[in-house]
């Protein structure tokens, strides 16, 4: 059977309304996360503001010190996040938990919960960050910023060989798709396309320095979005741009709104491709950075938790 772009939009139906509910799922967890920095930022401002010298004599002072009710249950709320943090390294030591999701599910609740735990420590310290609680807030902090590189970084890197052939064999698809959506048309020319989402060569790539590389791997995604808005721009006539933000938010014109799904997904596969080794040896560098600040938070949160029993908090 001849395999089309209808049968595979067809075959990856069950696959987008399972990325979708994922996708769901990150939404809510993160929206949580939000509301509860926003809630603890808007009742705690004026106490928060104020001179250390003088949150002594605020009445919000016996809950939101340290010590006190509400800043001792964010501590042990920030304890918990790690710990489910720490659950996406043992996922691949413990059976159970590895048929749980996949990996890219656990990487984004991983990613989500890495950035909140260091704003909820943030309120549980009541922002002074001094000695060993200190020391462990800016590790986890350099965890936390680590982490949202490795997540943008695991994303450009095919899960195996056979992913990375099925990634090329969808971009010739793509290929035939354009050529079939181009066909008909005056809007675009496919020299015009290509043009607009040209992709660096790979002999410029493979003399680029590791940050070099990662820095045009960043400016590529976030320029794709001018240049996708670009192309609704030169589909539509000036006052229908006015209504989509200069092309930024979708049109209703479908031929337009075919062509774009198609080379926005042509133009990320493509960069993929041509950043894959590049990619590999920037995620396991960060591997050597990651890791080793993970433990190190985890030991002086140890000590700062053993302190905090021992003085009687708890």
């Amino acid at each position: 059977m001849a395999d089309t772009p209808v049968l595979r939009r067809v075959a990856a139906a069950p696959q987008k309304t399972a990325t979708s509910a994922h996708r769901m799922r990150v939404l809510i967890a993160a929206g949580a996360a939000a509301l509860l920095i926003l809630a603890l930022a808007g009742y705690g401002w004026n106490y928060y503001t104020l001179p250390l010298d003088m949150r002594p004599f605020s009445p919000k002072h016996e809950l939101l010190r340290p010590s006190g009710t509400i800043g001792l249950n964010l501590g042990i709320l920030g304890v918990v996040l790690f710990v489910i943090i720490f659950l996406y390294a043992l996922r691949k030591a413990v059976p159970w938990l590895g048929r749980i999701g996949t990996a890219k599910h656990w990487m984004d609740f991983h990613v989500v919960l890495g950035v909140t735990a260091p704003i909820v420590i943030a309120f549980h310290a009541s922002f002074k960050f001094n000695n060993i609680a200190g020391a462990a807030f800016w590790v986890m902090l350099a965890v936390a910023l680590s982490g949202i590189v490795g997540r943008y970084l695991y994303a450009q890197i095919p899960r195996s060989l056979g992913a990375a052939a099925v990634a090329y064999r969808e971009l010739q698809g793509l290929e035939s798709e354009l050529a079939e959506a181009l066909a008909g048309q005056r809007l675009y020319s496919r020299e015009w396309i290509e043009r607009t989402f040209r992709m660096p060569g790979a002999e410029h790539i493979r003399k680029s320095s590791i940050l070099a590389a990662l820095a045009e791997m960043l400016l590529l995604d976030l320029s794709r979005w001018y240049r996708v808005a670009a192309l609704r721009r030169k589909g539509m006539k000036f006052f229908t741009s006015l209504l989509t933000l200069g092309g930024f938010l979708p049109t209703r014109q479908a031929e337009v709104e075919q062509i774009v799904a198609v080379v926005r997904r042509k133009a990320l596969l493509t960069k993929r491709l041509v950043f894959l080794d590049r990619a590999q040896r920037i995620f396991h560098l960060w591997h050597v950075v990651h890791r080793p600040f993970s433990y190190a938070f985890v030991v002086l949160a140890l000590i700062h938790i053993i302190n905090a029993v021992r003085l009687g908090y708890f």
